[in-house]
């Protein structure tokens, strides 16, 4: 047990006893005294000084003698404190009023915080000039003046911007093999349209890298011609020229697929849009499905437009909640959750189940407030065509979260597609109507029909060879021979660029291996794992179809050199699935040694995304950048902006 501190004199003549802390013993008389009180916070000393002064006298009179002495000494020391503390704080008041200095630290550390606020906060330039902002700088920090906000427009924020490209330039330089995403979109307000360019590639620590190259503003038509210019012009503005320049990962529409064709980039279809494509077709095609949906739309409309109706449903919601009886339900449980309804985007067939699976959850709660209120509600027929449909499209709602992981690659779209593809032909659910069976027959029709290409894509073919989850289980017999010779195609054209490729990074970085050499960026996920998927039941399917094959050839040729590295690693078992799936690359990491030309293959093909979503993304910020407040903002201040805002992170906000 540790001793208390002990401040007062009349422990001069008192000592702690040692089996009972809450007593104390006299050093004169040896008596017992209790020191008051249950615990440490509330002992005192009072009885121990009422001791002393009753039968120790002279004791008492040295403990007041040494207590005024200490009371003096202690006041002494607060009237010296006290004058010397007036002029310290004169000193102290003049220092604080006292603008800073043109290079003083502290005003260029607040000055770059405020820019990085309106950057990444998306913030107007005005913010700097409102009373408010004003008001709370001058009490947070008197000595900073603000400055204007045509100052942060002009030379604050665009001086950030050539700090935060040329890192990012630097690292792009670093790179071998650059992969892209792109999208176009137009802002509603200032009828300003856009072209959006992501980088992603893999660097030398075996981590997935991202950065935004730029949102360029289109001042014409979105012709195939005029696109495929402009993502040129990006490109070599960045310096991403020859066999650096990666896959293009585009949307379908037909403009990007010719600007594609036309600059002679290598491609891939965004296997989110594509599966948009076949599943908001399905959605159109059957009637009652269409009604269905219609009839939900109306419902979340209500609430959305009426907070008097939304803060109705929430008290039906609490009512059920607090009716519910533990002794059936586990109290952890809550059957009713006080949720929000979802509006969904046309536009986004995923958005429309997340609506139909929140009006599904909230049922009963609808139900009861359609009894008590003029709305019209879905049949019981509707109620169990929505649970059917959203038992259908479970597994397509599975990979769409996971195509829009930051760690997708193109080598998951084959192993997807074939899944799904199982998963309609063999799931009938006994309770299904006629009409949830053409639609399954639809989709399974549809999505052959957009996939078909898939096993003759070098891109797909490769990374999903690459992927030692996947390697050759999704190839049948004949594409197995296809694949196998695809990939042989690109090591021998990877083992023949390697000594110049490596002589490029070496005069560059002065790397020490043959792996190139790049900076490291961490990237987000924005999907939470570890729930199993609906399609786990169909990979049995495929596990026979992983097949051993025969040794290489015994030369030094190019040819014999790949062979043999080639069917070594198709010789191994492939790897175990594991829940949350693990990122290819992680064993590229460990075999990079063991496998040198098809590692390099695999840094270059496993960076391409199997969506454009990092894309699409850019322009939720960029809606935001371009709202009321920042209409009258040229573009390309905009331009400047979304780039801040996406790579302040990227760069770790060290530039």
């Amino acid at each position: 047990m540790s001793t208390p501190k002990l401040s007062s004199k009349i422990w001069n003549f008192f000592t702690i006893n040692a089996e009972d802390e809450s007593k104390a013993n006299c050093d004169v008389c040896n008596k017992r005294l209790t020191r008051g009180g249950r615990n440490a916070r509330s002992y005192g000393t009072s009885a121990l000084i009422n001791h002393l002064r009753s039968f120790h006298h002279s004791e008492y009179d040295e403990y007041t003698r040494s207590t005024e002495s200490h009371k003096r000494k202690r006041d002494d020391e607060k009237d010296s404190k006290r004058k010397h503390s007036k002029q310290g704080n004169l000193d102290y008041f003049i220092e604080k009023m006292t603008p800073f200095g043109q290079n003083d630290p502290r005003k260029h550390a607040i000055t770059k915080s405020i820019r990085e606020m309106i950057a990444v906060d998306m913030q107007p330039f005005c913010l700097v000039e409102d009373i408010g902002f004003t008001r709370l700088m001058k009490v947070l920090e008197p000595r900073y003046k603000l400055p204007s906000a045509m100052h942060f427009s002009r030379t604050i924020i665009p001086d950030m911007y050539l700090s935060v490209k040329a890192i990012i330039q630097e690292r792009v330089d670093k790179t071998l093999y650059v992969c892209f995403t792109s999208d176009a979109w137009t802002s509603d307000n200032n009828l300003h349209a856009f072209l959006s360019l992501t980088a992603h590639w893999i660097d030398s620590n075996w981590e997935r890298q991202y950065a935004f190259l730029q949102l360029r503003l289109l001042e014409v038509s979105h012709t195939g011609e005029m696109l495929a210019a402009e993502l040129l012009s990006i490109m070599e503005e960045w310096k991403v020229v020859g066999d650096r320049r990666g896959i293009l990962v585009r949307d379908n529409g037909s403009n990007m697929v010719k600007a594609a064709r036309v600059a002679k980039i290598s491609d891939l279809g965004c296997y989110i849009h594509t599966l948009q494509l076949v599943v908001g077709e399905s959605l159109k095609t059957q009637k009652a499905v269409r009604d269905a949906i219609a009839i939900a739309r109306g419902i979340v409309s209500h609430f959305r437009h009426s907070s008097k109706a939304t803060a109705h449903l929430k008290r039906i919601q609490e009512s059920l909640n607090s009716n519910r009886t533990d002794d059936v339900l586990d109290v952890t449980d809550q059957v009713h959750p006080a949720h929000r309804l979802i509006q969904d985007v046309p536009t986004r067939w995923n958005s429309t189940y997340y609506m139909l699976e929140r009006l599904l959850e909230q049922k009963r709660a609808i139900g009861v407030y359609s009894q008590e209120a003029d709305i019209k509600s879905l049949t019981a027929n509707q109620w169990s065509l929505v649970d059917k449909v959203l038992n259908t499209l479970k597994p397509f709602e599975e990979q769409t979260k996971q195509a829009s992981l930051a760690s997708s690659h193109a080598g998951m779209i084959i192993p997807g597609v074939r899944l799904l593809e199982r998963y309609l032909q063999r799931t009938k659910n006994p309770g299904d109507d006629a009409g949830i069976q053409t639609m399954r027959t639809e989709i399974y029709t549809d999505l052959h029909a957009r996939f078909q290409h898939l096993m003759t894509n070098k891109t797909c073919v490769v990374a999903t060879v690459l992927d030692a989850t996947y390697k050759l289980r999704f190839f049948d017999s004949n594409e197995k021979a296809n694949a196998r010779q695809i990939l042989l195609e690109v090591a021998l054209k990877e083992i023949r660029t390697r000594r110049s490729k490596t002589a490029r990074v070496t005069s560059a970085t002065q790397c020490n291996s043959e792996q190139s050499d790049f900076d490291v960026v961490a990237a987000d996920s924005d999907m939470k794992h570890g729930a199993s998927s609906v399609l786990d039941d169909y990979w049995e399917d495929f596990d026979d179809q992983q097949q051993e094959h025969t040794a290489g050839f015994d030369s030094t040729t190019d040819e014999a050199i790949c062979l043999k590295e080639l069917d070594a690693y198709l010789a191994e078992p492939i790897q175990p699935r594991v829940t949350p799936p693990l990122d290819p690359i992680e064993y590229w990491k460990l075999n990079q040694r063991k496998y040198p030309i098809l590692a390099d293959c695999a840094q270059s093909f496993l960076a391409t995304p199997a969506s454009s979503v990092e894309s699409e993304r850019s322009f939720s910020s960029a809606s935001d950048i371009c709202e009321d407040k920042r209409s009258s903002l040229a573009p390309h201040k905009q331009e400047q902006l979304l780039f801040l805002k996406k790579n302040l992170s990227v760069v770790n906000f060290n530039y």
